[in-house]
């Protein structure tokens, strides 16, 4: 029998606004439900308000995936993955995020597709349990051929989950090559970052191409290239790549070799501070693109201080060009970037500089909805400095 778990009066609002991660302190009764078991969700009043989940781990109490009246789990599952599927036809790309977490009423659940290979991340107990009817559908439903589930995220231990990677459905490679406008890249979706590749930045990266025509770029925390290689196919007249990591570092030569601009690359492998403080070279286009710098609100002064160190040696960099600063610190607003980060560095260095255009998210295939505040993690701003 599905057990039934009931909201504190007065929490039930949050549903009814569309929030489908219900808090612990939210809850009232759990009924006994254990983490990863279906469960009906209803108010104080016992009226039925959603199907989902219980996580009962960490934090999170419950993960709905239809608010409204009862339904078999596993077709709403199905029905979910396909229609999220199917909004994103318009995305003219062969790699994009198919499933964006709550937004597509999956909450807990990311999954990306390169090609014709599902990649899976779960953040959630009751997903988790659920892999094999997940990577089904996505397999009978003519979506992918081949599913790989990266479920080694850090923060999957801070919730008691098991850290493990693997195939689902198996593939030949878990290094696959996809295109972006006239780029092409190498993708790991084994041992790379997220879920192999940065998909949030592509629009960025492609918007950020256009300005490099025959200027000298410096793509800061490069990891693969994405930004730096899309300057040189739209004829950047060098790119300078700062990366650390060596896995990123094999993968960012392999992609020069791919795009056949290797000639006028450099890549400079070391900390992205070394490499400010030593060089003395100008460019005329910078990506600042780091990794987050603030995890959580108690380190927010600390965060902030460091995003304005980085930006004050890279504006001694450029005397006259373009700047990207980006950040995917969720607890750094588009606000705090713009107004505590961007204004006063550049002012206190009394550097006169230009936005252009409004701020910058993730690409079109991230979904999300108004009510959906931490899918909203990326934000990124092009600054002219003349």
């Amino acid at each position: 029998m599905v057990k039934v778990v009931r909201l504190r009066r007065g929490a039930e609002k949050q549903v009814l606004n569309g929030l489908l991660t219900i808090y612990s302190k939210w809850i009232e009764d759990d009924g006994g439900a254990e983490p990863g078991e279906d469960i009906i969700l209803v108010d104080y009043r016992r009226k039925t308000l959603g199907i989902g989940f219980y996580e009962g781990i960490g934090a999170i109490g419950v993960r709905l995936l239809k608010i409204g009246a009862e339904e078999d789990i596993a077709d709403i599952i199905r029905r979910n993955i396909i229609y999220a599927y199917r909004k994103r036809d318009f995305y003219p790309f062969d790699s994009k995020r198919i499933v964006n977490a709550d937004a597509d009423h999956l909450p807990g659940l990311i999954i990306d597709l390169y090609r014709d290979t599902a990649v899976i991340q779960s953040s959630s107990i009751g997903m988790d349990n659920r892999l094999d009817l997940i990577a089904m559908i996505l397999k009978r439903s003519g979506i992918a051929n081949y599913v790989y589930v990266r479920n080694d995220q850090r923060s999957r231990v801070e919730v008691g989950l098991e850290r493990w990677r693997g195939w689902m459905v198996k593939g030949d490679e878990t290094i696959l090559t996809i295109s972006e406008g006239k780029a092409i890249f190498k993708v790991d979706i084994e041992e790379g970052q997220k879920t192999g590749f940065y998909l949030d930045q592509r629009i960025n990266r492609l918007e950020m191409g256009l300005y490099s025509g025959n200027r000298r770029v410096l793509d800061l925390y490069s990891y693969t290239g994405g930004f730096g290689i899309q300057a040189l196919v739209n004829n950047a007249k060098k790119t300078v790549f700062v990366e650390e990591t060596p896995r990123s570092i094999e993968l960012l030569y392999e992609n020069l070799k791919i795009n056949n601009v290797l000639g006028k690359a450099e890549v400079y492998e070391g900390r992205v501070e070394k490499f400010l403080e030593e060089s003395g070279e100008e460019f005329d286009v910078i990506v600042s693109d780091p990794p987050a710098l603030v995890q959580n609100r108690a380190n927010m002064e600390k965060g902030v201080n460091k995003y304005k160190n980085v930006l004050e040696n890279i504006a001694k960099h450029i005397r006259q060009g373009i700047l990207f600063i980006s950040s995917c610190s969720y607890f750094i607003t588009p606000e705090i970037l713009k107004k505590e980060v961007i204004d006063k560095v550049l002012e206190e260095n009394r550097r006169r500089y230009m936005y252009l255009g409004m701020v910058r998210g993730a690409a079109p295939d991230h979904m999300h909805r108004s009510i959906d505040k931490e899918l909203r993690y990326l934000k990124g701003y092009f600054v002219y400095i003349h």
